[in-house]
């Protein structure tokens, strides 16, 4: 007969019958019905014991994979809140460098125009500043400082008083110190209960220096808008390295409740002559909610939660995958907009190159030789344009010219200018009221950029120069025995208001070259102007027996630097005359 199961799970074996006429003896056999009987019930304990063994260790592995899987996932959620929550604080330290740049800009802005202007005069900077100044703009207050042996003048101000108040040693002392740095400085200062942030930047090369205060909320609070990508942080932002209430700047918390608590990360953005700090702290779990809530329901689940664990291990590493993949797709795309970069920058240049003149005209007895090279960093086009022309059977006239800043702006205003003064010249206007009617249609305030140039008309027959100059450098004249600059009297650039101008005229010695160039050829970081216009004259002085085009080419080759951020133009003619 088959066995029988029981309800432990063991199998009976099946009871054999006795052969007939044994049955009495079968019967009558205690002893060995009780040993068969003791048998099978230790066989059924022993197994249900190994069963239970089994159980057990079966239990011990699940709890103590559920409890390493919930320790796991706690450690992989908490180093993934890190790591998310530290990309995201670079990216908002990124975001807060290029709002620097809206500091920076006008300051730089400023000077530039103030130190075309001369010290009499401060009503461009003010007309200048006065979109930056006011309530809920860039700045409370700024103001432009004249250096003088020790002491300071302040020649114009714009907006409230400010907290530095003029004639106190500890202003004059922050002011100084500008001079001594390549960038802007900063520091915190108080006016009454207000607190602000002082700036002050000094013009590289000469003796003025701007200084601007921004405020601060009274609180010091601003919130992070609900649509913005960073909605999720916390954040605090110092000035400086050191994260106390003192350096605090701005922060969405009460200042009460900081330093920022739990899983933070911090940034630094170089500012002026320091640093500003970025701390934040998130303001909810950045990751999948998944990851957040499956510690808590390993520990709960148990056995059957182990192998959801595995299921969910696999997703784990499937996004792993996906990280992975979205990083290659991001290098990609990098690489991707490393290629549009260099494309855009190409079409930027060639509409540059567009707007220049197409050929050189063929003026009688003049060698001419003309250059235009952008600058090596960014894709904004520049402002720099050279530009010659026939007048009539023996005039000609020609024009260089570089417009402040970069972009299409810029590039529109040069566009006009360059064939503002090229109508002038061509209807018989001098350089000097050429540029006079010229100076009554360009404006900083509406156009936002100034246009400095140099404008000349000469007489190819008698070798006579007619110049006249708009804050631009002067040209470099190259005889056979000297190497001068044409000292022609500067008038204010293009576009800081209606004017008159002086000209210059000069006759060229037979065999002398006119070397007309923009501030990109001689201009270097931290360094006077006057120390690059001395170098050019050294090194076309060494190559003044060249042809002209090999004398460009020289000049440009010796004197650009590689990573020089702006524009150069270059027109050069030698004269040669009627023998």
């Amino acid at each position: 007969m088959p066995g029988t199961q029981t309800s432990t799970g063991a199998t009976v074996p099946p009871m054999r019958g006795p052969a007939q006429g044994d049955t009495d003896a079968v019967l009558n056999n205690q002893p060995n019905q009780k040993y068969w009987s003791d048998s099978a019930t230790g066989d059924l304990e022993q197994r249900a014991g190994h069963s239970r063994r089994v159980a057990a260790l079966i239990c011990v592995i699940g709890v103590l994979l559920t409890a390493l899987s919930s320790w796991a996932a706690a450690r992989v959620d908490d180093k993934a809140e890190q790591r998310l929550l530290q990309v995201q604080t670079k990216q908002a330290a990124a975001v807060l460098s290029t709002a620097i740049l809206l500091i920076e800009g006008p300051l730089r802005t400023a000077l530039s125009v103030q130190r075309v202007a001369g010290l009499k005069d401060t009503t461009a900077f003010e007309r200048f500043m006065a979109a930056s100044v006011g309530p809920d703009k860039s700045f409370v207050s700024a103001s432009i400082w004249h250096r003088r042996e020790n002491h300071l003048t302040r020649l114009g101000s714009v907006g409230v008083a400010p907290a530095l108040a003029p004639g106190r040693p500890a202003t004059e002392a922050y002011l100084r110190r500008a001079f001594h740095t390549t960038t802007f400085t900063v520091r915190a200062v108080s006016a009454g209960a207000q607190r602000r942030i002082a700036y002050a930047m000094a013009a590289q090369g000469s003796d003025l220096v701007v200084y601007a205060e921004r405020a601060i909320p009274a609180d010091r609070r601003s919130p992070v808008a609900s649509d913005s990508a960073f909605a999720d942080l916390h954040y605090a932002i110092y000035l400086g390295p050191r994260t106390d209430n003192t350096s605090l700047s701005t922060t969405d918390m009460d200042p009460s409740t900081l330093p920022l608590t739990g899983t933070t990360a911090r940034a630094t953005v170089p500012f002026g002559d320091t640093v500003l700090t970025v701390a934040t702290s998130s303001g909810r779990h950045l990751g999948a909610s998944l990851s957040q809530r499956l510690a808590l329901m390993l520990l709960v689940g148990g056995i059957f939660l182990t192998l959801i664990a595995a299921r969910t291990g696999q997703q784990l590493v499937r996004r792993r995958q996906d990280a992975e993949r979205n990083a290659s797709t991001i290098t990609g795309l990098f690489e991707r907009v490393e290629i549009l970069y260099g494309q855009q920058r190409e079409l930027s240049v060639r509409l540059q190159r567009a707007l220049l003149p197409h050929a050189i005209p063929n003026i009688p007895h003049l060698e001419i030789a003309a250059e235009y090279m952008a600058g090596a960093q960014g894709v904004d086009i520049g402002g720099d344009w050279y530009s010659i022309i026939g007048l009539n059977d023996d005039h000609f006239a020609f024009v260089v010219g570089d417009v402040s800043g970069r972009g299409i702006d810029a590039v529109a205003v040069m566009a006009h200018a360059r064939f503002t003064l090229r109508a002038y010249l061509l209807q018989g206007d001098s350089p000097a009221v050429a540029l006079e009617k010229c100076s009554h249609q360009f404006d900083i305030s509406v156009d936002g950029h100034i246009t400095t140039t140099v404008v000349g008309v000469g007489n190819w027959r008698t070798g006579e120069i007619t110049i006249a100059n708009a804050g631009h450098p002067a040209p470099l004249l190259i005889a056979e025995d000297t190497t001068e600059f044409v000292e022609v009297t500067p008038g204010p650039p293009l576009g800081t208001g209606p004017t008159t101008y002086l000209s210059t005229t000069f006759t060229m010695s037979p065999g002398a070259t006119l070397f007309c160039f923009t501030d990109g050829l001689i201009e270097r970081r931290s360094e006077s102007i006057d120390v690059g216009m001395l170098r050019l004259a050294a090194t076309v002085q060494t190559s003044a027996e060249e042809p002209v085009d090999a004398l460009v080419s020289r000049a440009l080759a010796s004197l650009r630097s590689n990573d020089a951020a702006d524009d150069i133009a270059v027109l050069a003619f030698r004269w040669i005359p009627i023998r």
